[in-house]
């Protein structure tokens, strides 16, 4: 997923993008290099993000064969993945939290390659307009 290119539908929207991950403070430079976002980075370690927001922790989470396509069709178009930098068996997820606090959408990923969508994300926020047009 590349949601920082559609950073101005995000901000259009009233909104701000942040990215949480769980390696040390040292891999963020690494993190910009490779993916090219500016925006705001935190990490936590520690995985309190990651448990408070209910994400998937776990082998068979990492390992789970419906990973498989999702990993043959990113190195079939060239992608590798780096040095794992943090907790291996921690999945991600999506939260749009709205300014009073209410989680508008939440998205758990099951797996490496279940991503949320822009467009799930972006339609989740007030005001916004399509991404797709």
């Amino acid at each position: 997923m590349q949601l920082h290119r559609e950073i101005d539908t995000i901000r259009a929207a009233g909104a701000a993008l942040y990215v949480i991950g769980n390696g040390t403070p040292s891999f963020i430079v690494g993190f910009r290099e490779q993916t090219g976002y500016a925006g705001s980075i935190y990490t936590d370690p520690s995985l309190a993000v990651y448990k408070a927001a209910e994400l998937k922790r776990g082998v068979l989470n990492t390992f789970d064969p419906r990973a498989l396509g999702k990993t043959i069709s990113a190195l079939s178009r060239g992608r590798r993945q780096g040095r794992t930098q943090g907790d291996p068996w921690q999945q991600g997820g999506v939260l749009v939290i709205a300014p009073t606090g209410e989680i508008r959408w939440h998205h758990v990923s099951d797996r490496p390659g279940d991503n949320a969508t822009a467009d799930d994300i972006v339609a989740a926020l007030p005001d916004a307009r399509p991404i797709s047009a």
